[in-house]
């Protein structure tokens, strides 16, 4: 009895000196595994702050107006004069206007627009000639003018191919006051930057509305923030024509 009895405990006391490999191996996986763990779960964090950085706008571009929140909610008329439009209507300065207009319309809320044909009633009833802002927000009841002079558009680059250049200039004015609260210039404004459209792909009057759409943009940049992102490839809209 004895002897099995120290038997036993001489075998138990040989297993519990024996080198345990296994554990070490157990511990380095369990380590891994934590650190794996630890990186997915980093990882996913900070996808999830980038979608919710994205979802608040805070990684966007500021509007260059500061104080662009105060066009919502006022009656805001959007005039633009082009070269030759102090005499008649004008195609670019109408489709201009209509494409700030829209931009700002999607972009802040609650901002009211002057109808353009309201606008168009009253130069025709004072006269094309009338280039003063204030005084056509004032002939509209506009609380505050976006006017946007339109200079030297040219829509060639040669005999055979569509590129898009002009200067620009925009201001806002209180009518009230005629202040000017802001003014921005765009010199030399050229779509496409790099390339251009044949013309046996696209006409003239197609081309221009692309070019007058990119202008817009820039011009609606000044009164919401945008994703700086939507810069780099912009010449791509071109494919889409």
């Amino acid at each position: 009895m004895d002897r099995g009895i120290g038997s036993v405990m001489r075998k138990d006391s040989l297993e519990m000196t024996k080198p345990s490999f296994a554990r070490p191996a157990a511990a380095v996986s369990g380590l891994s595994l934590l650190l794996l763990l630890l990186l997915v779960t980093q990882t996913g964090c900070l996808g999830l702050m980038s979608n919710l950085i994205h979802a608040v706008g805070a990684d966007k571009v500021p509007a260059d107006y500061k104080d662009a929140k105060k066009l919502q909610k006022c009656r805001l008329a959007i005039v633009t004069l082009a070269d030759n439009s102090e005499y008649s209507d004008n195609i670019s300065a109408r489709l201009l206007s209509r494409y700030v207009g829209e931009i700002l319309t999607r972009e802040l809320s609650d901002v009211r627009l002057v109808r353009e044909d309201e606008i168009a009633d009253w130069r025709d009833s004072n006269g094309w000639d009338k280039v003063d802002f204030a005084a056509i927000g004032k002939g509209v009841k506009a609380d505050k003018v976006i006017g946007i002079e339109l200079r030297n558009l040219r829509l060639r680059d040669g005999a055979t191919l569509y590129r898009g250049r002009s200067d620009a200039s925009v201001v806002v004015i209180e009518v009230a006051t005629g202040d000017v609260l802001y003014r921005r210039d765009l010199d030399e404004y050229t779509y496409p930057t790099t390339a251009g459209q044949y013309t046996s792909e696209t006409t003239e009057s197609r081309f221009r509305k692309l070019y007058l759409g990119m202008l817009a943009t820039q011009i609606g940049r000044s009164f919401h923030p945008y994703d700086f992102s939507e810069t780099i490839a912009i010449d791509g809209a071109i494919a889409s024509q």
